[in-house]
């Protein structure tokens, strides 16, 4: 069955989304279009406006955060926005192309993120603390190429992938992760044992 560019550009009815792996980035629906896009699902990509407001509301450039000494995680009134201020972060240096997992990106983009985040937060510059960033850093960038893999798979050909660019990648980025996924053997086998023992 051909797929016509008309058809990849259509957006998808709700019920062609229910079969789509559970964190795929999901499209607008033309109820969503037609009734102005008031309707919003799920959190939207991250852009860091929130702390921004609350550093500005504060007068002070850093916001306080703590961690757990038991667990080593975020804690505080601001720990939501300290990892999401963490994501974008991780997002705007953290590169796709030419890499295929965390360990190995670059350790002076690891450092560039590190900088960034105590740069904007009350945080002593110790090893322990650079340790903690670098782990949510490490466990979102997982999970972002892992959403990105799941929008992959909820199209079936490379046009209807690149007609639906998730918001949060460039169009070069998004066009190498379709490559990368299409041709990485690991992809291909994992795909067709998931497909088989689906049915």
């Amino acid at each position: 069955m051909t797929n016509t560019v008309q058809q990849s550009n259509a957006t998808e009815s709700p019920t062609d989304q229910s079969n789509w792996p559970s964190h795929a980035c999901r499209r607008r629906t033309k109820a969503d279009i037609e009734s102005g896009g008031q309707k919003k699902k799920g959190r939207g990509v991250l852009k860091g406006i929130k702390v921004a407001k609350k550093r500005f509301a504060n007068g002070s450039s850093k916001l306080h955060i703590e961690f757990s000494k038991t667990l080593g995680g975020s804690i505080g009134e601001n720990y939501r926005m300290f990892v999401d201020d963490v994501v974008v972060y991780m997002k705007r240096k953290a590169p796709l192309i030419g890499v295929n997992k965390w360990s190995a990106i670059d350790s002076s983009v690891k450092d560039s993120i590190v900088a960034d985040v105590i740069a904007n937060w009350d945080l002593e510059d110790t090893y322990s603390t650079k340790g903690k960033i670098l782990t949510i850093a490490r466990e979102r960038y997982r999970g972002w190429r892992s959403t990105l893999h799941s929008t992959y798979k909820a199209y079936i050909t490379d046009a209807q992938r690149r007609a639906n660019k998730p918001e949060d990648v460039t169009p070069e980025e998004w066009d190498y992760m379709i490559n990368y996924f299409g041709t990485d053997l690991k992809f291909q086998v994992t795909f067709v044992y998931i497909t088989r023992c689906s049915k």
